[in-house]
């Protein structure tokens, strides 16, 4: 008795040769692709859009050179309030609690050089608003020491203490404070949180022209409750003392004895 040979087409299951006869025995080649075919729709288009802006939110935010990133600043800031009035809260809790200091005109010229043996510069490094003075030659300007509130700056004096992270200095902190509150002005926005952690001297003699400050708003909360003297490149001029540079705020006028202090 002869043995028959196997055929190949006898080891493939017959599920999968079912398959194989509706194959078509010739390829086709597409000629033509109807034009609506290659169209996103428009929810197509938002999905795609939502799904890249979640997936680089994380590395926006790792990429901001400091916590005072704008965007992120801006969006924090119109979170929920914390309720002030909860009575179960933790005296811990209740120390820690912003709080608005009061910096007078002579203070804060004492930040306005730059910085000496063991002060630290502005955080802000070479893009410090100190670079770009419009009354300097490009190039000449300087970075300026970091700001440090009566407080931060008592400490320093009595333990050599400074804050654990670099601060801005005192034209960087104008300038964030200036951004944040003419966007919530201009954009009719309304925000609980405060965008300043000092005050100014507005209508008293030796110090800052009201009109030269930012001002609370009568028709919407935008996170200053007392005045902040505004940041202007061309109201500084570069001068030396020692050998030290400094910048004088020849632009800031002084107010006469008939003005009329502010009071909240």
């Amino acid at each position: 008795m002869t043995k028959r040979a196997r055929s190949g087409s006898e080891d493939i299951p017959s599920i999968v040769a079912d398959l194989l006869r509706e194959v078509p025995q010739q390829s086709q080649t597409i000629l033509m692709v109807d034009e609506s075919y290659l169209k996103s729709s428009d929810s197509q288009v938002q999905a795609e859009s939502n799904f890249l802006q979640n997936s680089n939110t994380f590395q926006s935010l790792n990429n901001a050179k400091n916590c005072f990133d704008y965007a992120f600043l801006r969006k924090l800031l119109q979170k929920a309030p914390l309720d002030t009035l909860y009575l179960n809260r933790k005296n811990t809790e209740v120390n820690a609690r912003p709080v608005v200091e009061v910096v007078n005109r002579e203070y804060e010229e004492e930040f306005l050089r730059e910085p000496k043996t063991k002060e630290r510069p502005c955080v802000q490094g070479n893009d410090c608003e100190g670079n770009f003075i419009s009354t300097v030659e490009p190039g000449k300007g300087f970075t300026l020491r970091e700001f440090l509130l009566p407080s931060q700056y008592k400490e320093y004096l009595q333990n050599d203490v400074l804050p654990k992270e670099r601060q801005l200095c005192l034209m960087c902190r104008r300038a964030a404070v200036a951004k944040l509150y003419i966007s919530y002005r201009s954009d009719s926005v309304n925000t609980d949180s405060l965008i300043s952690d000092y005050r100014n001297y507005a209508g008293v003699v030796g110090e800052y022209n009201l009109d030269q400050c930012l001002l609370p708003c009568s028709t919407s909360s935008v996170g200053l409750m007392d005045p902040v003297a505004c940041h202007c490149r061309k109201w500084y001029d570069l001068k030396r003392v020692g050998g030290i540079r400094y910048y004088k705020q020849v632009g800031y006028l002084y107010p006469d004895s008939s003005s009329v202090p502010f009071f909240q």
